[in-house]
């Protein structure tokens, strides 16, 4: 499998994920205890909501759509993915070291953390050129 079709396959499973996931939190307020501290407020998880809408499920969809129809905003915005999922991760794992509270966030992140840098680099256009 080729970088890119699995990139493909990759943003647009982590973009449905991600929804059903934020599905799943807000029609289920107990699914929430794992992704926070014990005693914070379910606010501090669900003021995430919009960020993690544009940022990472839209950027995320955006990109497999892009890569499948070899857009070339596709990188860009990989990019700009890339950076807010790694955000992301890297709050998640804090939150954790912090607290030993969130596991399952920091958990289901680290992908998030790793993968699109790697595929912001396998998938640069004219990776050849400076």
């Amino acid at each position: 499998m080729t970088a890119r079709r699995f990139g493909i396959a990759y943003f647009f499973g982590q973009a449905v994920a991600a929804a059903a996931w934020w599905a799943a939190l807000l029609a289920w307020p107990a699914a929430r205890l794992p992704f926070k501290t014990a005693d914070a407020p379910d606010s501090t998880l669900l003021a995430f909501g919009l960020a993690d809408a544009l940022l990472f499920v839209g950027t995320s969809a955006a990109c497999g759509y892009g890569f499948a129809r070899d857009r070339p905003w596709a990188w860009p915005l990989l990019c700009v993915h890339a950076g807010g999922a790694g955000y992301a991760a890297l709050y998640c794992w804090t939150l954790f070291a912090l607290t030993g509270d969130g596991w399952l966030g920091a958990a289901l992140m680290s992908p998030s953390l790793v993968v699109p840098g790697f595929l912001g680099c396998k998938l640069r256009p004219n990776r050849g050129s400076p």
